[in-house]
């Protein structure tokens, strides 16, 4: 009988010379537990839609999809091939609007958020009744974010009216949300890395100078130890988005109360691995291999 076959598919324009290093330190855990998983850059592999679906390029039935290319997503699972993460619980997390949207629906705690209607065109006066719903609801400093983005990138610290306007029409046909600032948690939040419903690893990340907490915007890192009220909520984000693993960021309310911040299904783990030492490739990848079935 063949063996199973796992891959570490990852997107191959991100660094045309060696895989990004989450990839990396999964194939080295794999190894060491005696599994090879080939990495497979995106652009090796096609979608073939002929008679149903079919990929040409590499054969695989699983694999860690470390990418956000869900059309090659989906059609791997049409054929027959199961993902980690899956392509659903990738695009929602990859659109933060939708994330906010399927956990404000279970009435998970967050910031207050306002979604900005979609444009197909440069944005004009026409955005003034959202700015103004925004200004009322939310007053100033507030918070804008692009609603595909990672690392920190396209979010923005707004402090009044002009900036808002300006920003918005800056935005052009990208979607965006505004959110209420949590002033006690400037420069500080919890990220939690969650897998197959538990908390693998946890720290502390801040900053001394900028608003936002990401390590790879000059923060810094520390191992924290989440209450069992942070565990709870990061494992409900999971179930409710679908996601065998992630990184679920948490603020602190003025009352102590965890928010959910964000939730990143292709969360990043050379830092947490550093703050806490915990080798959390290893723990991800023994979740996936256990429910391969191909260690026990």
């Amino acid at each position: 009988m063949e063996s199973k076959k796992g891959c570490l598919i990852y997107n191959g324009f991100w660094n045309p010379s060696a895989p990004p290093d989450p990839v990396l330190r999964l194939a080295k855990a794999a190894e060491e537990r005696g599994v090879h998983m080939e990495s497979v850059p995106n652009t090796q592999l096609t979608a073939d839609l002929g008679d149903g679906v079919s990929i040409r390029g590499v054969r695989m039935d699983f694999a860690f999809f470390w990418d956000k290319d869900i059309r090659l997503a989906r059609a791997l699972e049409s054929a027959g091939v199961r993902l980690y993460n899956r392509a659903d619980a990738i695009e929602v997390c990859d659109d933060k609007a939708a994330t906010h949207l399927r956990l404000a629906a279970a009435r998970l705690p967050m910031p207050r958020t306002l979604i900005a209607p979609m444009t197909y065109r440069e944005i004009n006066d026409q955005v003034e009744p959202f700015c103004q719903r925004a200004e009322e609801t939310l007053g100033y400093p507030m918070v804008m974010k692009e609603c595909y983005g990672s690392f920190g990138g396209q979010v923005f610290l707004i402090h009044g009216g002009e900036e808002l306007r300006r920003l918005a029409r800056e935005r052009e046909s990208r979607p965006f949300l505004v959110q209420e600032l949590i002033s006690c948690s400037v420069g500080e939040d919890y990220r939690l890395y969650m897998v197959g419903g538990r908390c693998a690893a946890a720290m502390r990340r801040y900053s001394d100078n900028d608003f936002r907490a990401n390590i790879g915007n000059g923060g810094m890192g520390e191992g924290y130890t989440p209450s069992r009220e942070e565990v709870r909520l990061a494992a409900a984000c999971c179930r409710l988005l679908g996601l065998d693993f992630a990184g679920v960021d948490l603020l602190h309310g003025p009352d102590g109360q965890p928010l959910v911040c964000e939730v990143n299904s292709n969360a990043f783990m050379a830092g947490i691995t550093a703050c806490t030492g915990i080798d959390v490739a290893g723990v991800l990848t023994d979740y996936v291999l256990k429910k391969e079935g191909l260690i026990r």
